[in-house]
């Protein structure tokens, strides 16, 4: 399985705003301004990780189809 970039990206920014927000909800607080950006990082990481993998599946799909209409064609 290969591993994806964005995913290991994902998972640090995560642990990041995880940590950001924990800090806030103690007192030690870092500014709002600072856990959204954290936060929005991460979701388009995620975001990038799912289009990057259906845009994989739809490629192979599409390579399946015109094996298949070649196959069907020869005959």
């Amino acid at each position: 399985m290969k591993t994806n970039i964005y995913e290991i990206l994902f998972w640090i920014f995560l642990s990041i705003s995880l940590f950001l927000l924990a800090r806030y909800i103690v007192g030690d607080s870092p500014t709002e301004f600072t856990i959204t950006i954290s936060l929005i990082v991460t979701l388009m990481l995620k975001v990038w990780s799912i289009s990057d993998r259906q845009i994989r599946s739809e490629m192979r799909f599409n390579a399946l189809a015109k094996d298949f209409k070649e196959h069907v064609g020869h005959k």
